[in-house]
């Protein structure tokens, strides 16, 4: 028996992941232990999630807010005929604790866009995301970078494929690699604001099932070396470097051509903001008020402070046409079109909107969920003494209640 290799000791009869240990520098208990959130359940997610059942993780958060269609069946092996119509992330996870009982697979029905803080980010390991639009990507970016958590990122179109890594810190990040063509089309679609939902939600990307299980499988053997490296022994013998930490790996299938390039990071790159003076609390957005996040935060910051919302909230929508007014006081992420259509007149309406919440704001008694927070979201206040953010842990229980 080699004394090199303990691993040779275990008898596979009595273990399912015998030929893994075999691997000098794997850590089955640590994958046991790792919680992995998959960001998108589409063709790149069934693969994705497929992976990692086999492998053995021990939690992995699904997010996703789409329904399955019958199209998706050609190209996610873990939805059947009788799945069409059901979320994506329940079926997912029936199938992914089908595949390996020893792993537990959380569905999270709901648009990462806004309405998954940046509290969930912080609450795992790693994000593996398998998504189909920029604006997704950019939340999720910036969610990471806040709370320190490394993604990998895998896109796919027709039968070519890309998959990045980014790890928060001194490299790039993900808004980093965007050109200046990806950032007028996202201003563009920022600026309509409750227009924007609307429009990432049309697009729909042509691709094989043999492409997604080429990117997808990439991304994970990515992710796997990433837990490893970070939060296993670095001194292990053998354990391989990531190798696309703020690096792309290129794929075309019609050529076989691949190719790596290295990103630069962008030193006005907004997408670096972290969380560094974090306090978790026992708020809930259920029922929990700007004017509960203020109280939190005076003993830091005093009471002179403001939240800078995450996104614009529309106080009120006006209508120039027939005078009509009507309050929202809603962040304008969720804020439908049809809201902003005169129920008079039928015409647009132009919204009033604020970009900070102040003490004295009319709606700081309205609670978290109404005015449009995500759940677990952080919660920044800012003051001349300084600044401090105010997670809403409390959503956590209901997150993670099987977990």
């Amino acid at each position: 028996m080699s004394a090199e290799n303990p691993h040779l000791t275990i008898d596979s009869q009595d273990d399912r992941y015998s030929r893994l240990r075999l691997i000098s520098w794997w850590d089955q208990e640590l994958l046991r232990s790792a919680k992995i959130m998959v960001v998108g359940v589409g063709a790149l997610g069934n693969e994705i999630i497929k992976n990692l059942a086999l492998l053995g993780v021990g939690t992995v958060i699904l997010v996703d807010s789409d329904y399955i269609e019958l199209s998706n069946l050609s190209r996610s092996p873990l939805f059947r005929k009788e799945d069409v119509g059901k979320p994506k992330v329940e079926a997912a996870a029936l199938a992914g604790n089908a595949l390996n009982p020893d792993c537990l697979f959380v569905p999270l029905l709901a648009d990462v866009t806004q309405e998954v803080g940046a509290g969930l980010f912080r609450r795992v390991d790693i994000v593996i995301a398998g998504l189909d639009n920029r604006e997704a990507r950019l939340a999720v970016n910036r969610a990471c970078w806040r709370v320190k958590t490394p993604w990998v990122d895998g896109a796919i179109d027709d039968i070519r494929g890309v998959v990045r890594s980014f790890v928060p810190g001194d490299g790039p990040c993900y808004e980093c690699t965007l050109g200046e063509q990806d950032n007028k089309l996202i201003a563009v679609r920022e600026s309509c604001g409750f227009l924007a939902n609307q429009a990432y939600r049309r697009d729909r990307t042509p691709t094989t099932p043999t492409m997604a299980s080429i990117i997808a499988g990439i991304q994970v053997q990515e992710a796997l070396k990433i837990l490893h490296t970070l939060r296993g022994r670095r001194d292990q013998v053998g354990t391989p470097t990531p190798a696309l930490i703020g690096k792309g790996f290129f794929f075309d299938s019609s050529s076989y051509d691949c190719f790596t390039i290295e990103y630069v990071r962008r030193i006005d790159c907004v997408s670096h903001e972290s969380y560094d003076n974090l306090v978790e609390t026992e708020l809930n957005r259920e029922s929990s008020t700007p004017e509960d996040v203020f109280r939190m935060a005076a003993k830091y910051v005093g009471t002179n402070a403001k939240i800078p919302l995450p996104c614009e909230l529309v106080k009120s929508v006006n209508c120039n046409a027939c005078g009509y007014s009507g309050q929202v006081y809603r962040l304008v992420r969720s804020v439908s079109v049809e809201e902003v259509m005169c129920p008079r007149c039928d015409k647009q309406c132009v919204p009033e909107v604020d970009v900070e919440c102040v003490t004295e704001a009319p709606y700081t008694k309205r609670t978290l969920k109404e005015l449009g927070f995500a759940a677990l979201e952080i919660v920044p206040v800012i003051s001349e003494r300084g600044n401090v953010q105010i997670e809403i842990s409390g959503d956590a229980k209901e997150i993670f209640q099987d977990v």
